[in-house]
C-alpha cells in the first residue's frame, strides 16, 4: 500500500460547487468513486474552486483512476444542473506520493494541510466545524445521524445519490441526502497515527494553512463564502435590473451589480473573479 496525496489545481475564473446542492453531489462522489475503484479515503476537503485528497492505494494508477471517476461523476452533475460540458476536463491534478514514516511526519503534515484548508480560507473558526470534508470524524464522541443504506429500496438510493452504483448496506446517509464521510474514510487509521485529540491538534494548528493564516492576520470574522456571493449577485441581479441571470446584464448594470457585491461583502478581486467567471482584467475595468 503507498499514500497519495490529490490536489487539484484552483480554478481561477469559476467555482465546483456553487450551492449545497453541488456539495452534496460532491460529496455523494467522494463515497462512490472509492467504492468504485476500492481506493481508500485517508481524509478529504471540498472547497469552492478546489479539492484535495490523501488516498491510501495499491498503486498510483488507482489514485489516478479514483479522481477519474470522481471527475466524472461530479461533472455529469454540472452538465445536468448548468448546462456546462467538459467543467472539469483541464482541470489538472497533482499526484505526490507520502512517506508513511514517523520519523518525518509526512502523514501527519498532509492530514493536517487538507484538513486547515477552510480555515486558511477563513470559512470556519477550526477544521471540525467545516460540513464539506471529514474534519469532524476523528476523535468525536458523536453518533451519526442518519439512516443506513440497507435500510432504503433501491429506487431511494437511485433518487439521493443519482447513481445505481450499489454501495455497502452499512453506509450511512444523511438526514439532508449524502453519504456520510464516517462511512468510509479510513477514520481507525488516520486515529492511530496522531495516538490522541491532543497531538492532531498541534499538527493542525502548527502546519502550513496555520502559519497562512497567523501571517495574513485575518479578521476574527469568516469571509463570505463564494456560494454566498453567487446568491447576493443573483439576487442583485434580479431586484435591481430584473434579470434572470448574470450573464443577461449589460455593461453598466455589471458595474453595479460587482460595487454592490464589493459594498456589502468586502469580496476582493480574486474571489470576484471565481463566482462571477469573469477575469481580473474585467473585474478592474467595470470596477
Amino acid at each position: 500500500m503507498i499514500f497519495i496525496f490529490l490536489s487539484s489545481s484552483h480554478l481561477e475564473d469559476r467555482i465546483w460547487f456553487r450551492d449545497e446542492e453541488d456539495f452534496k453531489v460532491g460529496m455523494n462522489s467522494v463515497a462512490l468513486a472509492a467504492v468504485k475503484t476500492g481506493a481508500g479515503v485517508v481524509v478529504f476537503v471540498l472547497m469552492s474552486n478546489h479539492v484535495h485528497f490523501l488516498l491510501m492505494v495499491d498503486n498510483p494508477a488507482q489514485a489516478k483512476a479514483y479522481f477519474d471517476f470522481f471527475k466524472s461523476l461530479y461533472s455529469k452533475h454540472i452538465h445536468k444542473k448548468y448546462g456546462v460540458r467538459r467543467f472539469l476536463r483541464e482541470n489538472q491534478c497533482d499526484y505526490s506520493e507520502v512517506s508513511p514514516s514517523s520519523l518525518d511526519e509526512g502523514l501527519e503534515r498532509v492530514i493536517a494541510y487538507i484538513l486547515m484548508n477552510p480555515v486558511a480560507a477563513n470559512i470556519v473558526a477550526n477544521a471540525f466545524l467545516y460540513r464539506w470534508g471529514c474534519g469532524e470524524c476523528f476523535f468525536s464522541q458523536r453518533a451519526p445521524r442518519g439512516k443506513k443504506a440497507g435500510a432504503l429500496s433501491g429506487r431511494e438510493k437511485a433518487r439521493i445519490l443519482k447513481t445505481t452504483l450499489k454501495i455497502p448496506d452499512s453506509f450511512i446517509i444523511s438526514e439532508d441526502g449524502y453519504i456520510l464521510p464516517e462511512s468510509y474514510i479510513l477514520k481507525d487509521f488516520v486515529q492511530s497515527v496522531f495516538h490522541t485529540p491532543k497531538r492532531l491538534n498541534f499538527h493542525l494548528y502548527n502546519s502550513s494553512k496555520a502559519r497562512q493564516v497567523i501571517e495574513g492576520a485575518p479578521p476574527s470574522l469568516p469571509s463570505f463564502r463564494d456560494q454566498s456571493l453567487v446568491s447576493l449577485a443573483h439576487d442583485i441581479a434580479v431586484s435591481l435590473f430584473r434579470k434572470d441571470s448574470l450573464s443577461e446584464l449589460d455593461t453598466g448594470e455589471r458595474r453595479l451589480m460587482i460595487q454592490e457585491v464589493k459594498r456589502r461583502t468586502g469580496a476582493d478581486i480574486k474571489q470576484l473573479t471565481r463566482v462571477l467567471g469573469l477575469s481580473h482584467r474585467e473585474i478592474a475595468e467595470l470596477e
